[in-house]
């Protein structure tokens, strides 16, 4: 919140800080939630005087030639996508500047993960990817009460959705994506198929690619830093609110020995000390 001034006959009386004073940035999360909004609204209201000029146009021709239709589509497919991303945006900005402690209640970690995979589904048909029946890597009998945990669902939910996506669009064409969960030692591991590599060695790159980011690790020698997409990165910061582990792993992801898939190792109960 920003510092009051009281008026005076000096300079200050247009509201600039005395010399013992100084103004805060504004960063508080309602400030930037507002922020956000504005601008998603300000957007939707150029992208609907766009899609009421193409209603107009498609009205005006009583037979439009192909590639006039062929337009239109382009356009109306265009809106929905830039629509999707004022959404994304809002959510994202909503997520990355929530520093709100983690309210925990125990979640059913392969509910809340068979959730996610139905609402990513359409995102996976339009990409021409399947995404495959989540798998619990466990013995015969395993009780239901190993795949629960203590999480935000406020959180959780858009991090699986989130990492969901992300393998989604790593995945060629035809792919499946995989899902695995397993319980261990006081914690349950998640792994999904992120990409599949053709050699060995771009299998490795690609999961030093992965490490560095996850670790947070500066690329050295003046080298720049591949870039990952914003659901991979809101995928990082969500995990770490959560007090998890992300890594990328070559091993045990699928029956096909090249892929490379992401593992998150998710406690069973928060840490005491709350998020990091």
């Amino acid at each position: 919140m920003s510092q009051q001034h009281n008026p005076s006959d000096g300079p200050d009386a247009l509201g600039h800080p005395t010399a013992g004073e100084s103004s805060e940035p504004i960063q508080s999360t309602a400030e930037v939630a507002a922020l956000i909004g504005q601008v998603a609204h300000d957007l939707r209201s150029a992208l609907n005087g766009v899609q009421s000029w193409a209603y107009v146009l498609d009205r005006s021709l009583d037979t439009p030639p192909t590639s006039a239709q062929r337009a239109l589509s382009g356009i109306r497919t265009g809106m929905q996508q830039q629509l999707a991303l004022i959404e994304h945006m809002e959510e994202a900005v909503a997520l990355l500047a929530d520093d709100s402690p983690p309210q925990w209640e125990r979640v059913d970690l392969l509910a809340a993960l068979q959730k996610a995979t139905d609402e990513v589904r359409p995102v996976a048909d339009a990409r021409g990817v399947t995404l495959a029946a989540v798998l619990v890597d466990s013995p015969e009998g395993q009780p239901a009460a190993a795949l629960l945990i203590d999480a935000d669902p406020r959180r959780l939910d858009p991090l699986l959705r989130h990492l969901l996506v992300h393998c989604i669009r790593h995945a060629r064409s035809a792919d499946t994506v995989e899902a695995h969960l397993k319980p261990e030692v006081g914690r349950i591991r998640l792994r999904i198929t992120e990409s599949r590599a053709p050699t060995d060695a771009r299998k490795d790159e690609r999961i030093a690619v992965l490490s560095d980011f996850f670790r947070r690790r500066k690329a050295q020698g003046g080298v720049s830093a591949p870039r990952q997409g914003t659901a991979l990165l809101l995928a990082r910061r969500l995990v770490e609110t959560h007090g998890a582990h992300i890594e990328a792993e070559g091993q045990g992801c699928s029956t096909d020995s090249g892929w490379v898939c992401i593992a998150v190792s998710f406690p069973l109960h928060a840490i005491a000390h709350g998020t990091p």
